[in-house]
């Protein structure tokens, strides 16, 4: 385990059984926790008040969404939770896990990339979608297409950095909002 490792909030909708986000959820999970570079808070907003919410944003180093595509957008109780915690979301990286039908939920991504940007967020580029669901996972809750490993790395490695980065200048220097 790194000295001081980075917090990654994986934020989800409801870890709720059955649900296609929970296999995402799940999956993501485990990727994190094969990391010495990561601690991981799994945050499920269906067991989560608002003031729990803000806290544990702000405790952590990077913030990753685990979301449905819903109308071409994303779904209204996330926008809630969203607005409800404000500042804790300044100066953090935010990466997207979004999922649906033939768009894999990549516009609910682009929607959610222009709402923290507006909150002082740093959405990176990196985004993992995922298509067909939820035929897209094995039964044991592994991704069926080639290279959804490798990309949850490449998320995962570009997010400590920005992670590591934005840490330490939030330690130096306060964020001027």
């Amino acid at each position: 385990m790194s000295v001081h490792p980075l917090v990654v909030a994986v934020l989800v909708r409801s870890m709720e059984p059955g649900r296609f986000g929970t296999v995402a959820t799940a999956w993501f999970a485990r990727q994190v926790e094969q990391r010495d570079d990561f601690k991981l808070d799994l945050i499920d907003l269906a067991l989560t008040e608002p003031e729990s919410l803000s806290t544990r944003i702000d405790a952590a180093d990077a913030v990753v969404i685990v979301c449905p595509e819903y109308n071409h957008s994303y779904p209204g109780e996330l926008k809630i939770a969203i607005d409800s915690v404000r500042r804790p979301w300044y100066a953090k990286p935010v990466a997207f896990i979004v999922y649906g039908g033939r768009s894999g939920g990549l516009r609910a991504a682009e929607q959610l990339r222009l709402v923290f940007a507006e909150l002082h967020a740093v959405p990176i580029r990196e985004t993992l979608s995922f298509h067909q669901v939820p035929t897209c996972f094995t039964p044991e809750g592994e991704p069926v297409e080639p290279g959804t490993t490798q990309a949850a790395t490449t998320l995962l490695n570009h997010l400590a950095w920005w992670s590591r980065a934005l840490r330490d200048a939030r330690t130096t220097t306060p964020y001027p909002a």
